[in-house]
């Protein structure tokens, strides 16, 4: 391969190795037994994929949704270890600081309480703190699906900008064992068992998966001499139970899981040390324990030509945190956090034709239910100046609007420090409501949808929290601006949304169809809560919904027989924004004050092109503007969201010559700012990073590989954060990370399972 086939950068590298491999020698070279004892893409045709996250189940050539995937063989073949990893390889979907989904952030652009994309995992909702989608595991993972654009006739509440949908490996027949050992760099070790069959052949199956991982990670922390500053372990358990006592007329599908993980701190000093050195100087201890359980149990009965579906989940979540207030060596604060979270959900739906003028009319109508309770408690140690400078007390106090920390502390300082000591404690529940029903009619190669949901939804809150100083003076001075017990009385705040969704597709060739569609998304309301004074504006206040509505145009086909393309480009108009007008970081005030706009594209190819190479490539282009975002000092109108890539690209392939098999992939996010008002000193940088997986199967179903993540060591910033005057600490994204490991696998055939 002439090195002149490319230009040097690290994204054409792989573009000249993918042209390599496909002029590699034949693909009828390796040797029958290797092909034979090796799961192996011997059939060239592209697989019919099916979109779990839609309600009427369409393939992914016939939904006008915008949706990336990978199945369970594609994420196995990849060096990718969790759903965070996974769905960045997907088009105009960030991991920077957590999900973005077409520019907008997981918790939003603007504020607000709840999350702008639902993240579900065997149906079950991950609500609450218990498990980040940084964290969710994709060992025994069956398919994995980010549908981008709002799902909110779909999904229903916070799920505005899209859905990502993770389905493990269900119970068979058939009996199976996997599993996996690997160790690598920063004192890595990953061990993970999967595997189930028949209890009763054509009655009862299940399946049971274990994974356990730790990871010292790459920082140090120079200040508590801690080599595990950023460390990650957790464990996840599943088991799944299969019934089907009536045989494909009636199943019932229990999934329990628990999932337990701790980690450090992912933030470095990025103004007195070298980011890329991955030094932490903050003084007081941080981590972050968080645990969740769920259960779901999902019920079909095909009867009378109606497919009855009643899914019911619960979800048990919650964490313990501390860290340091201001991530530096200074005695400026710490705190400490913990939180539980019960989530219950009951969806009923039936789907059924009907006919209608001659045409099969496809529908799926149903009704939910949920009820969320969270209990949150904080507390907060910080010495005096700094919180009066945090408040925009201290400015206020000494009548300078532009008063420095060094001021303020030259006034309220002292030895031993006066520290302000703050604790709350939040009670709130959610109960939502819903009807939906979503309809296709096809006429001739035209297909016409039409659906709509109507939400309903009670919230309530109460607050009680404390804020004393640790002496005679501090808790003087904080008296004397209204600081003390406080508790809220409880507030309620009742709204309803109507979402409704309209579509048309058109098959214009065999392989070919086109499609328009518009839908209304949005995110629940909620109530923000202020920890200045009420005497002084502090306190509850309850803000509404926001809405958007979506305007969509698709192109869907095979450009080759075994290439499947999807195109997809987008206009958002965001009203009713909820935006964040408080003062100071301690002072929290959203109201609906805000409008913006959005549009972009995503372009997703994928396919076998001979019978061991496989590639795939993810173009995603996004641009979102804040037309009308005004706070108590600043006019944000013009910027654009913080956390918010404009572009996202991805190649990648894998090839299987014989008994090896390469996976490697090039995954590009452009650069994104970290805040609203757009600082140049607040700017991520755009990155580039390489992956890769080699393995090789011997014919005893043991298989041996090697892999490496960001092979480059790019190091680069998701988030900065302004500590003090004049300093920054960085999040950073993953270091190197490389290892290597073992797997072996048993595959028993179906008519072993009754002697099994």
């Amino acid at each position: 391969m002439s090195s002149a086939c490319c230009p040097v950068s690290r994204l054409a590298l792989l573009a000249c190795l993918t042209a390599g491999v496909a002029n590699a020698n034949d693909p009828n070279s390796a040797s029958p037994e290797a092909v034979a004892d090796r799961p192996a893409m011997e059939a060239v045709t592209l697989e019919t994929v099916t979109v779990t996250g839609e309600k009427l189940r369409r393939s992914e050539s016939d939904t006008t949704t915008s949706v990336g995937l990978r199945n369970g063989r594609q994420i196995d073949e990849s060096p990718v270890q969790t759903l965070n990893e996974l769905v960045s390889r997907m088009a105009n979907v960030g991991t920077a600081q957590g999900l973005a989904i077409r520019g907008i952030p997981l918790y939003g652009p603007t504020g607000g309480d709840g999350k702008t994309a639902v993240i579900t995992v065997d149906g079950v909702p991950q609500e609450g703190w218990g498990q980040s989608i940084g964290s969710l595991s994709v060992w025994d993972a069956e398919q994995a699906e980010v549908l981008r654009g709002p799902q909110s006739t779909n999904q229903g509440r916070n799920s505005l900008a899209g859905a990502v949908v993770l389905k493990t490996r269900d119970p068979t027949e058939a009996w199976d064992l996997r599993t996996r050992i690997s160790s690598g760099n920063q004192n890595q070790s990953r061990a993970a068992v999967a595997g189930g069959g028949a209890l009763l052949p054509g009655v009862a199956a299940f399946r049971l998966s274990l994974e356990r991982n730790r990871d010292d990670g790459p920082s140090f922390n120079e200040t508590r001499d801690d080599p595990r500053w950023n460390h990650f372990d957790n464990q996840t358990l599943r088991g799944k139970l299969k019934l089907t006592p009536f045989g494909e007329a009636y199943r019932a599908l229990l999934t329990l899981s628990e999932a337990r993980e701790g980690y450090g701190d992912g933030y470095v000093e990025a103004s007195t040390r070298r980011e890329k050195d991955r030094i932490s100087l903050a003084n007081a201890p941080a981590w972050s324990n968080n645990r969740s359980r769920s259960a779901a149990l999902e019920q079909t009965l095909r009867a009378g030509g109606v497919d009855f579906t009643l899914l019911s989940t619960y979800l048990d979540a919650g964490y313990d945190r501390v860290g340091d207030y201001d991530e530096t060596e200074l005695p400026l604060g710490d705190y400490q956090s913990n939180s539980q979270d019960d989530l219950f959900s009951q969806e009923a739906r039936a789907a059924f034709q009907l006919p209608l003028a001659g045409r099969d009319l496809n529908a799926v109508i149903g009704a939910y239910y949920s009820q969320q309770d969270s209990r949150i408690h904080n507390a907060y140690a910080l010495p005096l100046y700094y919180g009066l400078y945090s408040t925009g007390l201290c400015a206020s106090a000494l009548g300078d609007p532009d008063v420095s920390l060094a001021q303020c502390a030259a006034v309220f300082s002292a030895t031993p420090e006066h520290l302000v000591l703050r604790s709350d404690d939040n009670d709130t529940t959610v109960k939502n409501r819903a009807l939906f029903l979503e309809l296709d009619y096809p006429i001739g190669a035209l297909t016409l949808t039409a659906g709509g949901r109507y939400d309903s939804e009670q919230q309530q809150r109460q607050l009680a929290n404390n804020t004393q100083g640790n002496d005679a003076y501090t808790q003087a001075l904080l008296s004397s601006v209204g600081f003390g017990p406080e508790a809220s009385p409880p507030v309620r705040t009742d709204y309803t949304a109507w979402l409704p969704k309209l579509a048309a597709r058109y098959r214009f060739a065999e392989t070919w169809m086109a499609g328009l569609s518009w839908q209304r998304g949005y995110r629940a309301g909620g109530i923000s809560y202020s920890y200045l004074p009420i005497s002084i504006g502090g306190g509850q206040h309850d803000f509404g919904p926001e809405f958007t509505s979506n305007y969509e145009f698709s192109l869907k086909g095979r450009p080759l027989p075994r290439l499947a393309l999807g195109f997809n480009a987008y206009r958002i108009d965001w009203r009713d924004q909820q935006v964040n007008i408080g003062t100071s970081s301690f002072d929290t005030r959203i109201v609906n004050a805000g409008a913006s706009r959005l549009h972009g594209l995503e372009l997703e190819a994928r396919g076998p092109l001979r019978p061991r190479l496989e590639l795939f490539a993810a173009l995603g282009l996004s641009r979102t503007e804040y037309r009308e975002f005004q706070t108590a000092s600043d006019d944000y109108a013009g910027h654009q969201f913080p956390r918010s890539p404009r572009l996202t690209a991805s190649t990648g392939f894998t090839w299987k010559p014989g008994a090896w098999n390469l996976n490697a992939d090039v995954v590009h996010e452009g650069g994104s700012y970290s805040g609203a008002d757009n600082a140049a000193d607040q700017r991520n940088p755009a990155h580039t990073l390489l992956n890769a997986k080699l393995g090789y199967q011997f014919a005893n179903g043991v298989r041996l590989f090697a892999y490496g993540l960001n092979l480059f060591d790019a190091s680069y910033s998701t988030y900065r954060l302004d500590t003090v005057v004049g300093r920054q600490a960085a999040y950073l994204g993953d270091a190197r990370r490389f290892g290597a490991g073992l797997e072996w696998r048993f595959l028993g055939a179906a008519s072993q399972a009754a002697g099994g």
